[in-house]
């Protein structure tokens, strides 16, 4: 029990998910995370007696509704509890979009989404969601207001499906927590546009390029953000798995680095003698590898990096994630199967690397060719 006021608020901390009850209005609490994310929660009875029942609802996160109007909140909520009738439907036929987004980011995102998808969500809500649809009540979303809006994103169809898969996501959840009637997400129907996936690839001489461009940037840039750049062409890692990579992960008695978490989980990454030899030329401090010039903390991003080596390599169209295609081209290419190529790169879906399925093609045609000319040489044809 605490008596939960701005200051407690404020600066409370917890290793753990952990709730601060109010000892002043029953029922009123606060949930702390170890993230630093603050919700105030309300449990309550509808009606009177032992034998009534008993439901728990979120009211809000901090900052964006205070200790006061919280409170005022849970207050008004008992009331109406008391009286037999469920704050909670009594105030669904009024919830609006905005107000579901808030209760999605705290009673779903944060607890099931990884950090890097909760923030992808966070700002597509601020960005598109509350300006474009805050307003409209829940139960009043209809499939003519979301096509209007997917029709007009045509240009951009990778961000109109995202946005379309974010919404229907929030709409089962609304049917789930009883804002709208069962079956009724009116996302069913509304066709995706079609995704042309990217499959851009650097040749060896534009890789020759890339090296010539990183060695005319060797004095002005970084040497953290161009071995962290080096790690990526001789890994094939993602750029957060480098970046967010911490001295305690790298297992040199096995060769390997151990990641605790990726966007496919825990991963065991085998390290060859050419990215030993990368990280060996980096100090061996404890905490993050690399790190920023200008902050002791880690880096954050490569794409200035990048964008300065393609300006110089005079490579058009090519993204840092490219590297990564690039890795798993050049392994096909040297007759590993699929399979391989997706431990390789940390695909938990062999179905993700078969985008590279066509890629086989080369080795199998150079290996027909091998075989018809021994054959030939053979039979002398």
């Amino acid at each position: 029990m605490a008596k939960l006021t701005t200051k407690f608020v404020t600066k409370v901390q917890s290793d753990n998910i952990k709730v601060f009850w109010d000892d002043q209005l029953k029922g009123f609490g606060l949930c702390v995370r170890p993230s630093g994310k603050k919700t105030f929660l309300l449990k309550y009875r509808i009606g009177r007696g032992r034998r009534a029942l008993t439901k728990k609802h979120s009211l809000g996160s901090v900052p964006v509704i205070s200790v006061e109007a919280a409170r005022l909140k849970a207050k008004n909520f008992l009331f109406v509890a008391s009286q037999g009738i469920d704050p909670i439907k009594k105030d669904q036929e009024s919830l609006t979009i905005k107000e579901l987004c808030e209760q999605y980011i705290d009673r779903y995102a944060v607890l099931h989404k990884k950090k890097s998808s909760l923030v992808r969500d966070e700002n597509l809500i601020k960005g598109v969601v509350i300006p474009v649809f805050g307003k409209i009540r829940v139960a009043d979303l209809n499939r003519s207001h979301l096509i209007k809006y997917h029709h007009s994103k045509k240009d951009t169809p990778i961000m109109a499906n995202r946005f379309l898969a974010l919404i229907s996501t929030m709409m089962n959840l609304a049917e789930k927590w009883e804002y709208r009637p069962q079956n009724t997400n009116p996302c069913k129907y509304v066709d995706r546009y079609k995704e042309k996936k990217r499959q851009v690839y650097l040749s060896m001489d534009q890789l020759e390029k890339v090296g010539q461009a990183m060695r005319q940037l060797k004095n002005t840039e970084s040497f953290y953000a161009l071995s962290a750049l080096k790690m990526l062409l001789v890994t094939g890692c993602r750029t957060s798995e480098i970046l967010n990579l911490k001295r305690e992960y790298v297992d040199i008695a096995n060769n390997c680095i151990h990641l605790p978490d990726s966007k496919t989980g825990a991963r065991t990454i085998h390290l060859s003698p050419v990215a030993f030899d990368i990280l060996n030329a980096l100090p061996s401090e404890e905490g993050f590898v690399f790190r920023s010039p200008r902050e002791n903390k880690r880096l954050t991003t490569l794409r200035c990096l990048w964008k300065k080596i393609c300006r110089i390599a005079e490579l058009k169209d090519f993204r840092l994630h490219d590297l990564r295609h690039t890795y798993a081209s050049f392994a096909v290419s040297g007759g590993f199967s699929l399979p391989i190529i997706a431990k390789m790169l940390g695909h938990a879906d062999i179905k993700t690397t078969e985008r590279y399925a066509h890629l086989h093609q080369d080795p199998v045609n150079k290996a027909i060719d091998d075989v018809s000319l021994k054959i030939k040489k053979v039979m002398e044809i």
